[in-house]
């Protein structure tokens, strides 16, 4: 059957020179046509994934709250892991599926139906856990670590679903899609049950005469979000058909194949790079992500219902500005707009620190225009630094699906991702465990109490005689710390990053040993050249015209 240029729109063209080391992309213009309802349904899809995020920053928020001490804090922290670990299980999720299920359903539907069990199971102990002793805080970090590594799971199926559910044209829009949909789900994690579960909220701005308690309690909002899995899932098995992935007929590979063909990626020259150069990257911001700045804002005096007040006015920039950048963030160039942003965010790390040194003087004031004044500058603030971190995201994420391999879509961005998150989280944590052995504190009444431990604490200000007394924050040697290693990651390795995504197709995916060959006639030349036929057909003479079968490829000067 002969498919005319006109019928192959969604087919990404990659031209190479006669040496191979030079490449152009020309990609075909997207159209939505056909594709909205997909889209509709990744987002959804990604709000899920979102849902145990968002839980997961608001019980940091309540253990800042109830003044658990940094290192217990960074220890529960450690239930983001899994999303830095999934490599290690994506080879599975890819090939060991059963095929009248559908690839990404089979690991799609248990999985979030075991995440709505797990929901209702935490509501059901949380309060427990976060007012217990330590054992109690090792038993939630347990849970949540479990969670994550469901919700982490969910998260290589949808990647891989995202690249082979929308046409190939269209795929640049699955970030488009992860990033909308997990701030949705995060808001609804988070934000939400903050402020509903929050007594003081809800009378100040819910209710006409004042009540004790939210409108919601942490055992029936966990409830609510355990069903909402569970129907939702059902509802995917029972009615949305996933369509077959024409890259696995007749080339199945299973376990170890998918194994032995990841080790091949990771060991691509620019794939090691890429990866040094990221978590690089993560280093020079660890200290401005929420998970650090957010417990000290709320230490030097922002409650937390005001915090989750501007998160909440967040949401709409959040949803909206990577539909408004995604036409900027979805070319062959996604990671231009990457690091282009790396200047304002050092510039908005330092202002963090100049913004939190100054939030006791406007709290504490008895001058209302001063917290006014405050409010403004720190809601602009959140605002900058989450528009840049969302179109950073945006690029990273476009570059990542343009050259994953769709055969091992769950599995090759997993490595991406992993690479992403690792350093992500590994920073962060570090950032936050390393807030008290840099700073220095003294009690008022006893210079040989560092006021370093809770019992130490406890000490101190018992009976309201001593204080503990903060002479040099931790947080502010890590912005200086950082800032500097941010400054040389954008004058040495900015380079690297450029170079790297001028790099052809061919250097970033690898042969499987295992693909049929196909001949490729060049008329007019007299000659016929073999290559192999993926999902992206790499051809020497761009003008590719028609494709009379799976095995055979024309094309015409």
């Amino acid at each position: 059957m002969e498919i005319e240029k006109k019928d192959m729109e969604s087919l990404e063209e990659q031209v190479n020179d006669k040496n191979g080391d030079q490449s152009v992309n020309r990609l075909v213009k997207p159209k939505l046509k056909g594709d909205k309802l997909n889209l509709v349904l990744l987002v959804f899809l990604c709000t899920l994934q979102g849902i145990p995020m968002g839980i997961s920053l608001a019980i940091k928020t309540y253990m800042q709250n109830k003044k658990v001490p940094y290192i217990q804090q960074a220890k529960f922290g450690m239930v983001d892991l899994p999303y830095s670990l999934k490599l290690l299980w994506a080879p599975m999720v890819d090939a060991a599926y059963f095929r009248r299920i559908g690839k990404r359903k089979t690991w799609l539907v248990p999985t979030q139906l075991l995440i709505g069990f797990a929901l209702m199971y935490a509501g059901s102990n949380l309060n427990g856990w976060l007012t217990g002793n330590e054992s109690q805080i090792n038993i939630l970090t347990c849970v949540f670590f479990c969670v994550n590594l469901l919700a982490s799971t969910q998260d290589i199926a949808i990647d891989g679903w995202g690249i082979t559910m929308l046409r190939r044209e269209n795929v640049g829009y699955a970030s488009t899609c992860n990033t909308s949909g997990q701030a949705m789900g995060i808001a609804l994690g988070y934000v939400f049950f903050i402020l509903f579960e929050s007594e003081e909220f809800c009378n100040k701005w819910l209710r006409f005469t004042e009540q004790k308690g939210g409108i919601v309690t942490m055992k029936g909002y966990l409830y609510f979000w355990g069903m909402v899995y569970i129907v939702a899932t059902s509802t995917l098995a029972v009615f949305k058909r996933e369509k077959c992935d024409q890259s696995d007929k007749g080339n199945r590979m299973n376990v170890t194949q998918t194994y032995k063909l990841l080790w091949k990626i990771m060991n691509l020259q620019t794939i090691q790079m890429f990866a040094v150069v990221m978590l690089a990257y993560e280093i020079a911001f660890s200290s401005l992500g929420s998970t650090v700045s957010n417990p000290k804002f709320m230490e030097y005096g922002v409650a937390k219902e005001d915090i989750a007040m501007i998160d909440m006015s967040l949401i709409p920039i959040r949803i909206f500005i990577p539909i408004l950048v995604s036409k900027y963030t979805s070319g062959p160039k996604s990671l231009r707009i990457f690091y282009k942003t790396v200047p304002f965010r050092l510039i908005l790390g330092i202002s963090s620190a100049v913004l939190m040194y100054y939030t006791p003087y406007f709290i504490h004031s008895d001058n209302i225009s001063r917290s006014i004044y405050f409010y403004l500058i720190y809601e602009l603030h959140r605002i900058s630094r989450l528009t840049l971190s969302v179109v950073m995201y945006l690029g990273v994420q476009s570059f990542f699906s343009r050259i994953s391999d769709p055969r091992i879509g769950g599995t090759y961005m997993s490595l991406l991702n992993t690479v992403w998150y690792f350093g992500m989280a590994t920073a962060r944590i570090t950032a936050l465990g390393l807030l008290n052995p840099l700073s220095i504190k003294r009690c008022s009444t006893d210079d040989t109490n560092t006021c370093q431990t809770k019992n130490e604490f406890e000490i101190c200000e018992k009976d309201g005689i001593g204080k503990c007394t903060t002479i040099l924050d931790g947080y502010f040697v890590e912005v200086g710390i950082c800032t500097t290693f941010g400054i040389i990651w954008y004058v040495v390795l900015r380079k690297v990053l450029k170079n790297l995504q001028s790099r052809p197709m061919n250097e970033w995916q690898v042969d499987n040993g295992n693909e049929s060959t196909t001949t490729v006639s060049r008329v007019g030349y007299g000659k016929d050249d073999t290559y192999n036929l993926p999902d992206l057909v790499d051809v020497k003479n761009p003008k590719l015209v028609i494709i009379k079968s799976i095995d055979s490829v024309t094309t015409s000067p």
